[in-house]
């Protein structure tokens, strides 16, 4: 189909020095590049009030002065056919949205509204501003026996009493070391001779010990007085308290108290207001980023002691599942990567049943761990803490039953990875009104739910080739909504899942995305974004029970955007040479009558890694699917596979890159490539490929690795070294390089930047404190020391990561534009 924003046919012979405003693609470009507002203004962060009455969502504000400001508005249900009502300084509301504590029976919800506190009545719609203050109050709940509530003010948990509005501080938490008496703290000489020779200085000692011991005395038998206090010690810092429902215990995360000073890069801006170059810190290298280690406290808020949890009987905690790489003597041996020809590695799950401390490792130190969270349940009796190991291998799920005599933690789950644990799958909680814990597993291969009942025995409760996100339990705890993508690995519904029988049940069936979800307070209806390939997101709403017919309550998608008639690439599943499993991919095709003969081919590769494209959904990558019609119109194939590391399609896919990216990737892209080849007249000596981000570092692996295949790559904000890349990310995937430098070297482009044979361009922006502007410039230093040509560096000089300006988004499509036009076609077509 073609694009209406182009008219005119015009047909050229490949000269070897035309530049893309030869074939006139400039006003096309422009538009492409454009502010984005010709598109579409997207709702953002829908939420319910609380009464369910109406819906609150942000909208970008127009024109390129405001973006960075939204506005909010209100879609009424009861006049849904009316245009939405925008909030202003003159009707301000509050208009509370749906984000608080509900209590049992659903009539009475607690709500924290810009530092305050407030309860709401469903009954008769009565709101109650509980506090004013210059505090902030917040993650205000009921206590489980709803006589009161608990919130958050300035960091400090406070209980408060509906019949009294009785206050008291939960606890009194101390970084501090214990005071010592002085009969038992060890004098220095000096002080000791002070001692001997002076009785009014041992006078004044025990006066200061009766002083503090009736103080203390007088404090213990105090009942007025505050839980503890509670001495943690001054080496330590707070990483975060929750208290429990019940009011009587808090676990409590804690830190050195000393932060890191780690070695940091530094990105300087040389456009700036007064005119001075400014720099900037920015994060560490990988394997130079110190980790902070925690360790879990329970406090004991009744009988005021402190419960230090051990966390020496977590299965595996002391064994180090890269000894194998530090003791490896690596001189004279083979390349570690290309010595793993595996495909998958393994991944295991287990429960409790399975966990038994291994005595033989007590003398060694347990392995760092950090914090995903800690959730109690309802009762307030057992608290949830998630774990995982500073190596990423393993997670942890333990269970503090605070009514046992003995305080010892439970395993309830362990989640063992020999790649990675990935970092989507890593919710849990408790089902509402039970102590049956859930949790999100990639254990059988793809991210799936699991419970834990009270008698510990583990279930899975979805299985298949699919995943399930965005869990939404009902208040009984007798259902939960997910979004899947169970029927296509490109398409995201919403289905309910009955949590008696596990029995799923589409409820969305629009061939798209939904993007998210929200059920009304009294759970009969659902919010919802949905976009889809060619459409940006919009809301819809529809009722909660089956067969419903969603509809529609936005409509933010310009005229003149619907009025270009953009093609919908078809969402193919390539055959893999390499794999079981196919290679989704977007395919863009020319129309038949282009011209006839090869045609050049250009390959897009998604950025991040870890992300899914070839999707029904309307892409971040949107300047990049406009272009793509621009390419077909001129005669060109555009594939943009979701290569093995993608999302969307299992634990396998996405850790099949573990020690040796690039290498499956590109064994991806060639399988594409050959498709198209084969059946779409691709053209093999007319191939490009083009990406950002992760995206560009793959396309300077095909250039330098695969010169044969790729005549012309145009890579943006590329990664070229990992040895420079950040921590979190790329030790996952790699490792670290003192560890394992033998990937890092294998994976890092500018390591075989000599293989460089076809044209090559790389554009970054200066101010991009993710794929530091350092990484481009050593790259191009060790292109100009081998002496290579057909390449160029572009730099912009106010661009983050992802770019922001139209103009430079121009320039830099203009100059891919301009490559593909000069190097790729033999005879093209443009359109005016």
């Amino acid at each position: 189909m073609k694009n209406n924003l182009l008219a005119t046919t015009v047909v050229i012979i490949y000269q070897s020095h035309l530049h893309a405003q030869d074939i006139q693609s400039d006003l096309t470009l422009k538009q492409i590049t454009a502010e984005q507002d010709w598109i579409a203004r997207s709702p953002q962060y829908p939420r319910w009030l609380l009464d369910g009455s109406a819906i609150r969502y942000s909208q970008r504000r127009q024109g390129s002065m405001a973006r960075d400001f939204s506005d909010q508005y209100l879609i009424r249900i009861a006049e849904l056919d009316s245009e939405p009502i925008k909030i202003t300084p003159q009707n301000p509301g509050p208009y509370f949205i749906n984000n608080g504590d509900w209590n049992g029976a659903g009539t009475q919800c607690l709500i924290s509204n810009s530092g305050d506190l407030f309860l709401f009545n469903a009954e008769d719609g009565s709101k109650t501003q509980l506090t004013q203050t210059t505090a902030t109050e917040s993650s205000v709940f009921y206590l489980a026996d709803e006589s009161g509530y608990a919130f958050s003010r300035s960091g400090q948990w406070v209980v408060r009493l509906f019949d009294s509005h009785f206050e008291r501080q939960a606890a009194d938490i101390k970084f501090q070391d214990e005071p010592v008496d002085d009969d038992e703290r060890k004098l220095d000489d000096l002080e000791q001779q002070q001692r001997d020779l002076f009785e009014i200085i041992r006078l004044q000692d025990d006066r200061r010990d009766l002083r503090t011991a009736d103080a203390k005395n007088w404090r213990d038998t105090n009942p007025t007085a505050v839980s503890g206090p509670y001495y943690l010690g001054k080496d330590k810092r707070s990483m975060g308290s929750w208290l429990s429902p019940s009011g009587k215990h808090m676990i409590v995360l804690t830190a050195p108290a000393k932060r890191a000073n780690d070695t940091r890069d530094s990105m300087p801006n040389y456009v700036t207001a007064d005119g001075y170059v400014d720099s900037k810190s920015v994060r560490p290298k990988v394997g130079l980023s110190t980790e902070t280690p925690i360790q879990v406290v329970m406090l004991d808020l009744e009988n005021e002691e402190i419960l230090e949890i051990s966390l020496d009987g977590l299965p595996t905690i002391k064994d180090d599942p890269l000894a194998w790489l530090k003791e490896t003597d690596r001189e004279g041996t083979e390349d570690t990567v290309e010595e793993d020809d595996s495909e998958d590695g393994t991944v295991s799950g287990s429960d409790s049943a399975d966990q038994k401390p291994d005595e033989s490792n007590d003398q060694r130190k347990n392995r760092p761990v950090s914090s995903l969270g800690v959730r109690w349940d309802d009762s307030g009796t057992t608290a949830a803490v998630m774990l995982l190991s500073h190596d990423n291998k393993d997670r942890w799920i333990v269970l503090l039953d605070t009514t046992q005599e003995r305080l010892e933690p439970v395993v309830a789950h362990h989640l063992c990875d020999e790649a990675w644990i990935g970092w989507g799958f890593n919710s849990f909680g408790f089902i509402p009104n039970t102590n049956t814990l859930w949790y999100l597993s990639e254990e059988t291969g793809y991210g799936h739910l699991y419970t834990r009942a009270a008698d510990g025995t583990n279930s899975q409760v979805t299985n298949g080739a699919y995943e399930i996100r965005s869990i939404r339990f009902t208040r009984d705890g007798k259902q939960a909504y997910v979004r899947t993508n169970r029927k296509h690995p490109g398409i995201q519904e919403i289905e309910r899942i009955d949590m008696r029988t596990a029995q799923m049940s589409p409820l969305t069936m629009m061939e798209g995305t939904v993007e998210s979800f929200r059920l009304s307070p009294d759970e009969q209806k659902i919010l919802f974004l949905y976009s889809n390939i060619n459409l940006p997101p919009e809301l819809y709403l529809m009722d909660s029970k089956l067969g419903s017919d969603p509809v529609r309550l936005t409509n933010t998608i310009t005229q003149e955007f619907l009025d270009c008639e953009f093609q919908t690439p078809e969402i193919v599943p390539i055959p893999s040479s390499h794999t079981e499993h196919p290679i989704y991919t977007r395919l863009y095709l020319p129309d038949q009558g282009v011209f006839t003969g090869p045609r050049p081919i250009v390959l897009f590769s998604h950025g991040a890694g870890y992300l899914q494209h070839a999707n029904y959904q309307w892409s971040n990558y949107s300047h990049e699917h406009m272009y793509h019609n621009l390419l077909t119109d001129r005669g060109f194939i555009v594939i943009a596979p979701d290569f093995r590391a993608s999302s969307g399609y299992g634990r396998d896919w996405r850790t099949a890159i573990y020690r040796k990216m690039g290498y499956p990737e590109l064994e991806d892209f060639q399988d594409t490539i050959n498709y198209v080849i084969e059946n779409h007249k691709g053209d093999p000596e007319n191939v490009g490929i083009y990406g950002g981000s992760y995206g560009g570092f793959m396309t300077l692996m095909a250039m330098f690795l695969e010169p044969d295949t790729y005549k012309a790559g145009a890579a943006l904000r590329s990664v070229t070294d990992w040895m420079h890349y950040n921590h979190g990310y790329t030790s996952n995937i790699l490792n670290t390089p003192d560890i394992d430098p033998e990937p890092f070297k294998a994976s890092s482009p500018i390591y075989h930047a000599e293989g460089l044979e076809g044209y090559l361009l790389m554009l970054h922006g200066m101010q991009d404190d993710n794929v530091v502007a350092q990484d481009i410039i050593r790259l191009s230093q060790r292109l100009i020391e081998l002496e290579k040509e057909n390449w160029e560096l572009a730099l912009h000089p106010i661009e983050p990561h992802g770019y922001r300006e139209p103009s430079s988004w121009l320039d830099q499509m203009r100059r891919i534009d301009r490559l593909f036009i000069t190097t790729l076609l033999k005879e093209k077509t443009t359109e005016n």
